[in-house]
């Protein structure tokens, strides 16, 4: 009722206005049309103007004008109160035939459809394309709760009736979100057919396009074995979100973990970036060699956390790269070597890292060097002692800062 009080409102301050126009019309056109001092004077509203070679009077283009306007707004409310009920019939129909549909299905399942009148009803329903999407919105909620042993069969009635015609159609339309609707389809009934088609769209340029195309890629079927294989593909930049939302669905589904090993040479530094956190999420040390190489990226993220990597790995293995990285290095990545020599804890590093507290004069730089060397654990200690009782530098506030279990 409010919504039709709006539409109504802006058509009764139309007619008021019209009615106005013309009574003060009628009014200023009587005294333009007076004689003045003897001499007849042209009223104004009956001005003759000409358009495209015809001519009018301004009078008769005003009243014209308005006369369509309100037509118009009329055609308009009309059209916009028809529509708003066939929406709320439509939404009030849904609902009913949610009830119907599901139980149609799941008896579908339960084999208790054998009869051919009984499957002419899927028949029908599929003569409507407001009914067969419904239908198809029921099969994947059915899709979504039932075991892996009852999905072949929802896949045969999906084909048996179809229905995956709907959905190729939805998949070749120009609009996104007809798109993203038959990627969920197919993901959820595991038709692996449209693959080449939907890895096309992890490039979109509309992210949630591009999003669903990715979340399709990981759950396909023959993609199991691989669920990242998209990455091979991928050029546009792989959003942090992305990468929390998509591992998020690996670990739910309990995906086989690929080696992301694999794509620590693409050219999108956000995806090597992404396979340098899934190492070290799943502790693959065996990429030790590929890591030692990423070291040396051309993108200071990149080599930064390749670099953290290391340390959370403890790939002893590259102490000597970073070492020999450090000097070359900006202040963060050189504070980010040290950190990761002392998550290494390897002795051989302890004469390095003393030389980084001797030759720095960053405070930040040289706390870290000390830590370092202290989780050593009983060899460093007994380092940082000789360092406290050396006459060569006062290593005193430093060391005694870091030992100080009130503040470590």
């Amino acid at each position: 009722m409010k919504n039709r009080l709006k539409l109504l409102i802006p058509i009764l301050l139309l007619t008021i206005l019209f009615v106005v126009s013309f009574i003060l019309q009628s009014k200023y056109n009587h005294v333009i049309l007076d004689r003045t001092n003897g001499v007849d004077t042209e009223a104004l509203f009956l001005k003759e103007i000409v358009v495209l070679g015809s001519s009018f009077a301004f009078l008769n283009v005003l009243i014209a004008s308005i006369v369509i306007c309100f037509v118009s707004m009329f055609v308009i409310l009309v059209f916009v109160l028809l529509n708003r009920r066939k929406m709320e019939r439509r939404a009030r129909t849904k609902e009913k035939l949610n009830v119907v549909y599901q139980q149609l299905i799941l008896d579908a399942l339960e084999d208790k459809i054998v009869d051919k009148k009984e499957f002419k009803k899927f028949r029908k329903i599929c003569n409507s394309r407001f009914r067969r999407n419904i239908f198809i919105n029921q099969i994947i909620d059915v899709a979504s709760v039932m075991p892996n042993e009852m999905q072949s069969k929802l896949r045969k009635l999906y084909f048996d009736l179809g229905l995956i015609k709907e959905t190729r159609r939805k998949l070749r339309s120009r609009q996104w979100h007809h798109k993203i609707k038959a990627m969920k389809e197919l993901s959820r009934l595991e038709i692996t057919d449209y693959n080449k088609t939907i890895v096309k769209y992890v490039n979109a340029k509309n992210d949630t396009l591009r999003m669903e195309a990715q979340i399709a890629m990981v759950r396909l079927s023959d993609f199991k074995e691989n669920p990242f294989l998209f990455l091979s593909y991928l050029k546009h930049d792989f959003s942090l979100w992305e990468q929390i939302t998509l591992h998020q669905l690996m670990v739910e589904a309990n995906m086989n973990v690929p080696d992301f090993g694999q794509w620590l040479d693409s050219k999108n530094e956000s995806v090597v970036m992404f396979c340098l956190r899934m190492i070290r999420e799943y502790n693959q040390i065996n990429n030790a060699e590929k890591i030692s190489h990423i070291i040396y990226h051309g993108s200071e993220p990149v080599r930064k956390l390749a670099i953290e990597i290391a340390g959370d790995l403890k790939l002893g293995e590259l102490s000597d790269a970073l070492k020999k990285k450090y000097k070359y290095e900006v202040y963060e990545i050189e504070l980010e070597i040290v950190k990761s020599l002392g998550k290494i804890a390897e002795p051989k590093t302890v004469q390095f890292l003393q030389h980084v507290v001797d030759s720095e004069n960053d405070t930040q730089l040289q706390i870290e060097a000390v830590k370092a060397i202290k989780n050593m654990g009983e060899i460093g200690e007994t380092y940082l002692m000789k360092m406290l009782n050396s006459e060569y530098k006062d290593y005193n506030i430093i060391i005694k800062h870091v030992l100080d279990s009130r503040i470590n």
